[in-house]
């Protein structure tokens, strides 16, 4: 027994050393990085303040690049311009590629949706898609008169509401969210609200912190937190308004696979999918996944287009 304790002690020095040895061989090519834990790495540095300030406070000790340890995930962090048009611009297609989180493999079809698509042929042509049919100044334009009624209902709504206290913030982020649908599934849908509300506590649920995202490989936490199956809940409910929806535009085009109106997103991803204009299958999956993240894509758009 005396014995004992001296070797397992002269083991745990000895695995001490080879690890501090391995840690700084790995290290030697990192950006700079601020004192980190081991299994957590550097999240300690983010508590206690709101994410972009306790960045913005690490920028300014370790300079516009370091390096971020975040549980299992390894993260680069820029703060300067220059650096950022390196990523951006000069380095993009290296960079192309999001990272796997659990939010996008399951509201997303398994990554399907144009954000958290791995870069490829696919991306590429759904991308070239979405540009020319849904961001383009003229498709913007072309939905002027959505925009417009949509607007003139939250002035109702506010003249109705008055000498009462508003949130106007969220008011304002719910008609963005019915134009966006609008211009991307159309005026039919009579379960419109219900479909904003579920994608509104996607974005809230995708927006956060999730610690499964952080330990990838601890699969017994997406249980723990519940995430997966918020999500997968969340996913099956939109899934059916989509197949509703769906059926609702294939049953109203006209034989010639035309529309009698001004055609929404949806229109011209099934037109395409009929069409085989692709050099994939493209599946209704696909165009579900696309779906759920127009919103978002639409409404960076409009606020930079000038109409």
């Amino acid at each position: 027994m005396e014995l004992e304790i001296p070797f397992f002690l002269f083991l745990f020095i000895v695995a001490l050393f080879f690890w501090f040895t391995k840690l700084k061989k790995t290290n030697n090519n990192l950006p700079p990085q601020p004192w980190k834990l081991p299994f957590i790495g550097h999240l300690h540095h983010l508590i206690g303040a709101l994410p972009h300030r306790a960045l913005g406070n690490l920028a300014q000790k370790l300079g516009p690049i370091f390096y971020l340890q975040l549980g299992e995930v390894s993260a680069v962090v820029i703060s300067s311009p220059v650096l950022a048009k390196q990523v951006l611009k000069t380095h993009d297609l290296v960079f192309a590629d999001r990272p796997k989180i659990l939010s996008a493999e399951i509201v997303g079809y398994n990554y399907k949706d144009i954000v958290f698509a791995p870069y490829g042929e696919y991306w590429r042509q759904m991308r070239k898609i979405c540009i020319l049919e849904l961001l383009s100044a003229k498709k913007v334009r072309s939905f002027h008169s959505v925009r417009e009624e949509e607007s003139w209902k939250l002035i109702e709504d506010i003249r109705v509401h008055e000498s009462k206290p508003i949130n106007l913030t969220h008011k304002i982020f719910t008609m963005m969210n019915v134009i966006a649908t609008r211009v991307a599934v159309g005026s039919r849908f009579k379960d419109q609200r219900t479909l904003l509300a579920l994608i509104e506590e996607i974005i809230a649920l995708s927006g956060g912190f999730d610690v499964s995202d952080l330990f990838p490989s601890f699969k017994l936490i997406h249980l723990v937190t519940g995430m997966r199956k918020k999500l997968t809940t969340i996913h099956d409910k939109i899934d059916k308004m989509f197949d509703s929806i769906i059926l609702d535009h294939q049953e109203q085009r006209r034989p010639d696979g035309q529309n009698d109106h001004n055609e929404d997103l949806l229109d011209v991803l099934l037109r395409l999918k009929d069409e085989g204009a692709f050099q994939f299958p493209l599946t209704l999956d696909h165009i579900k996944a696309v779906l759920v993240v127009s919103d978002k894509l639409y409404q960076n758009v409009v606020d930079n287009v000038e109409y």
